[in-house]
């Protein structure tokens, strides 16, 4: 049974592994556990107005907890691995990491992957980052228990980006995550300039189509059940729209997905905003989206239309919209996220470069690492997604088929 130890990082290891202790001078803490993770909400929430660099919403204790009363239950094969750092008594560092069993071995990813976006860690003004980081990593070799860590879509303008080639390898999967930078934008007029004349003509297509349909409304909707109600409609369409082209999407498919957002638009007096809008023509949903506001940042998460309403293009309506709102609320950075796909090009005025790491603890992790991570998934990956529409639909059936026939032997 896992528990929370204190951890001197500066200690050398022995063959007897670990030296744990309970004394709070210990300057490295592991968190293993739900209740322990609860232990430190005051202090992480404190950090977490005090870091040295903007954190993203997908470090913030209301992300984090949310997901872990979620999906870290008994027997589902996730076990917290939170490295907290402290300066006497005061957290100033966190690194959240999750324990999960991947291709046969036990790998250590960001806490909530491959919910949350982007990972780092956070370190509180005046420490050093680097160092922390360094520290926490003496304390993870020792680990017996796991055989490789795995950071994915580590932005280069992050704490771990910027430290990354000292301790990682590259796992050579570079992407960009673009953004829309709101602040020369002093009101709707000024935003709506940025357009150029085909852009704004296409858009008054656009509104003139979904208008044949009714009257066009935009409404952010209130935590509860009519947010719930969008939100379970943004899913279902969305997956239905991957479906079509024959795509998989691990998070718009879980079965507990709707349940996590559920509880993290509930969490009250947090930092995170969950911002469920909705588009409509008359009384008929046409497109929503789901949006999480994080200090002066929107994370666009999920952006979903009426699948069948698909050629109206509808959803780029609603994003036009959205950032007007932004705009409207003082929210000073739009953050489109990974991956950097052309439609998100007219959405964004800047891309941030965000890469994959890596790090073996173990020859089997070494294995993986260097032989699938960093040399056979990246060959995979370009020929997916180079992959015929009508090719991926006769793989997605295949494998639906071969998890309906396992489930029904399995019963």
């Amino acid at each position: 049974m896992f528990k929370s130890l204190r951890v001197d990082a500066t200690m050398k290891g022995s063959r007897g592994g670990l030296k744990a202790t309970t004394m709070p001078a210990s300057p490295m803490s592991l968190i293993t556990t739900l209740p322990a993770l609860r232990d430190i909400e005051s202090k992480w929430r404190d950090l977490e107005l005090n870091v040295q660099n903007h954190s993203s919403v997908f470090q913030s204790f209301d992300w984090v907890m949310a997901w872990a009363e979620t999906y870290v239950t008994e027997g589902s094969g996730t076990s917290l691995h939170v490295f907290a750092g402290y300066d006497k008594d005061e957290l100033v560092f966190v690194w959240p990491l999750m324990r999960t069993r991947q291709m046969g071995l036990n790998t250590l990813t960001w806490l909530t992957e491959p919910f949350g976006q982007y990972g780092d860690v956070l370190c509180r003004k005046g420490q050093y980052p680097k160092q922390w980081v360094d520290s926490a990593l003496t304390v993870l070799r020792r680990l017996k228990d796991v055989d490789l860590l795995r950071l994915r879509h580590v932005r280069a303008d992050s704490h771990i980006g910027t430290c990354a080639t000292a301790f990682f390898h590259n796992a050579q999967v570079p992407e960009k995550a673009p953004f829309l930078d709101l602040t020369p934008f002093a009101n709707e007029e000024a935003y709506d300039a940025r357009y150029t004349s085909t852009q704004r003509k296409r858009r008054k297509k656009i509104r003139r189509s979904i208008e044949d349909l009714g009257q066009v409304t935009f409404k952010q909707l209130p935590p509860g059940s009519l947010a719930d109600m969008a939100m379970a409609s943004a899913i279902a369409e969305k997956n239905a729209w991957l479906t079509e082209r024959g795509r998989i999407n691990r998070v718009l498919g879980c079965p507990k997905h709707l349940a996590f957002l559920k509880t993290l638009s509930r969490q009250l007096n947090g930092t995170v905003d969950v911002v469920v809008t909705e588009l409509k023509a008359g009384d008929q949903p046409v497109s929503w989206e789901v949006g999480f506001r994080h200090r002066n940042t929107h994370y666009g998460y999920i952006t979903s239309h009426v699948n069948a309403l698909t050629d109206l293009s509808p959803g780029r309506l609603h994003m036009d919209q959205s950032q007007r709102a932004c705009i409207t609320g003082g929210i000073a950075v739009f953050d489109l996220m990974v991956p950097n796909d052309a439609h998100k090009e007219s959405w964004s005025s800047g891309t941030v470069d965000t890469n994959d790491y890596y790090l073996p603890l173990s020859v089997l992790g070494a294995g993986m690492g260097h032989g699938y991570i960093r040399t056979l998934r990246p060959l995979l990956r370009n020929i997916y997604y180079r992959m015929e529409t009508s090719t991926l639909r006769k793989l997605n059936f295949k494998t639906a088929f071969k998890k309906q026939k396992a489930t029904r032997e399995e019963t």
